[in-house]
Parts: C-alpha cells; structure tokens; sequence
C-alpha cells in the first residue's frame, strides 16, 4: 500500500491496557512520545494510529504539530477529511468494538454532520487491541450483506485494523460499488497529501487509486 518512495517508521505508545479507556488523558504523554521519535527519526510527518487516541484526546494533532512542527494526522480526522474528499455524507461504520465504543465514534461523526448506519457486529470476547479471528469470506459477506440493507449509504469506513480489511478492500469495494475506507488508507493520504504528494496506488480501494484532493473548510 505504501509507495516506494515513502518510508514508514513505526514506534509504539504503550498506553494500551485493558480497556480503550485508557487512553484518556494522554495528550501530554502523546506530545512527549512524538518529539522523541522526531528527535531520533528524521520524519517528515507523522501519523497518530487508533481511533480512540484521537477521540479521547480533543485537539491533540494540533497541539502534537505545534510542538514538532511537521504535519500530523490521526485516524478518525483522516476518515472524515477522506470522506469529505469523496463527497460522502452518509456512510457505513465497520468495527471490531463493542456497541458503546461504536456508539462513541457514531456520535462524533455525526457531530460533523454525517449519517452513520451501523455495520455488521464482528464484537467477540477480545482484549482491546487483540486480533480478530473473521475470515476474507466473512468479512466481505457480511458487509456485502449489510451494504444492501443500507441503500443509501455512499461509503464504508473501516475504524480497526484488527479486523484486517486491507487484503480484501478491492473485492468488497467491487461488491458494494461504493467506495471503502479504512482508517490506514486514509491516514497515509492525509499525511502524503499535507506534505504536497499524490499518488494513485491500485489495489486498496478508490480513495488511494483516485486520490482526491482534500477539501478545504472556509
């Protein structure tokens, strides 16, 4: 997914415990964390994985880009600013979560003026974090299934790479004729586009091979 000229360097927070909780209250340590891997890395963006970093950390890209002064995104801003990009107001959301940690991403969204229709339940008895165990088969049929029943919707969103729909993104995207974003493509489009790059990389759905410009709030 990542083009040849773009190197990814991944360093780990560690906040993660036994509930996605515990990311509350993290923006300091976040800051502090990114300035030692700018410090030992010569980036020149950084991305801030998983979802609920950033909903349970309010204005933390801004104040991690004021600190480090290169572009930051995060997975959910980066949704949204993709969906913008593709002109998608009503759109599917696909977790592995639980439905109160679904309804706290629904409810953001909707916030900035999207309609969320809830996506099939892959919630099993998981430790936050954890893998997934769905197959391609599955995934792609009950999302298929669930996109039918949701005629209206104009896109999918993927928030949790546990549920690992990178490998199938093309098929399902072939199978529901909308487009289908993950909180990974679009965080590598955000970023790369902050920082002045467009590509159109094949295989992981219309967002990455169109590569829309992103749109500008007034």
């Amino acid at each position: 997914m990542v083009p040849a000229e773009v190197e990814i360097v991944n360093r780990g927070l560690g906040l993660l415990r036994d509930s996605y909780h515990d990311l509350s209250g993290k923006t300091d340590a976040i800051v502090e964390r990114a300035v030692e891997v700018v410090r030992e890395n010569p980036v020149q963006g950084l991305m801030i994985t998983g979802g609920f970093v950033g909903l349970f950390n309010p204005g933390l890209e801004e104040k991690v880009a004021e600190t480090i002064g290169i572009p930051v995104t995060a997975a959910v801003s980066s949704v949204t600013a993709a969906m913008r990009a593709l002109d998608v107001k009503k759109l599917i959301l696909v977790t592995p979560f639980e439905a109160d940690m679904n309804a706290i991403i629904v409810n953001h969204l909707e916030g900035l003026g999207f309609t969320v229709f809830s996506g099939p339940t892959f919630a099993r008895e998981r430790k936050p974090g954890a893998e997934v165990h769905v197959s391609a088969d599955e995934l792609i049929g009950k999302v298929t299934e669930c996109a039918g029943k949701c005629p209206g919707a104009k896109a999918i969103y993927f928030q949790g790479a546990t549920l690992d729909p990178l490998p199938v993104i093309q098929e399902l995207e072939g199978a529901v004729k909308i487009p289908v974003v993950t909180s990974n493509t679009a965080m590598i489009w955000n970023i790369l586009s902050k920082l002045g790059l467009r590509f159109s990389i094949k295989g992981y759905g219309r967002l990455l091979s169109s590569w829309p410009s992103a749109v500008v709030s007034p």
